[in-house]
């Protein structure tokens, strides 16, 4: 059993520095390509999900027979659909995307910098931003969410995974819900400790 952590949009695998090493090995990191070549290693059946707001839809798109998931400032779905489920409104998209294409490093930079996250080391890699966003516009893992143990962490003032997005995802996946009063949207770097504690009592829990 292997935890596997995947971070989200406009993000990489450096948002793991402070968290992981409070956590048990083996660990292994994927690298969405955000800015530079992707690095994505086999994934197997039985690790553990470790995934950070869009990283949680990418990892439960790959597998369906992961051992179990941990949920860090996630959702099920992002964009609000038609009924209301989601987090933003598709214009808040089409606005991101829109600034996307005028220009890729300008906002990326603007986006982890709301995050309180230094501009990458590398250069914004277009396409694979654009994709990363057609992920949080169209995928919905309500129907992957459930199935194994989950735990899912969320901060009280995360404005982009807002607590209702929180809850929800525990609801559908029958999972723990924890959530701190702060963190914002960047649980594994401003809440690292919060988030180990969690996450090492939920593999106790389940005997991982």
């Amino acid at each position: 059993m292997r935890l596997v952590f995947i971070h989200g949009w406009a993000l990489g695998p450096e948002i793991w520095d402070v968290l992981a090493p409070l956590l048990p090995a083996p660990q292994i990191r994927v690298d969405l390509g955000f800015f530079g070549a992707p690095g994505i290693p086999p994934l197997q059946g039985g690790d553990i999900l470790v995934g950070h707001s869009a990283g949680l839809l990418w990892g439960l798109r790959q597998r369906g027979d992961w051992a179990g998931v941990v949920a860090i400032n996630s959702f099920a779905r992002f964009c609000r659909d038609s009924v209301g489920e989601g987090c933003v409104p598709p214009a808040a998209l089409r606005a991101m995307r829109q600034a996307l294409e005028r220009d890729a490093q300008s906002c990326a930079d603007s986006f982890r910098a709301d995050l309180g996250l230094a501009p990458p080391k590398g250069k914004a890699q277009k396409e694979r931003l654009m994709h990363g966003l057609d992920l949080l516009r169209d995928f919905d893992a309500t129907a992957l969410a459930g199935g194994r143990p989950a735990l899912v962490l969320g901060a009280a003032n995360d404005a982009l995974a807002p607590p209702v997005a929180a809850r929800r995802l525990a609801e559908i996946s029958g999972g723990t819900l924890e959530m701190h009063e702060s963190g914002g949207h960047g649980l594994p770097w401003t809440a690292p400790e919060f988030c180990a504690e969690k996450i090492a009592g939920f593999l106790r829990a389940h005997e991982f």
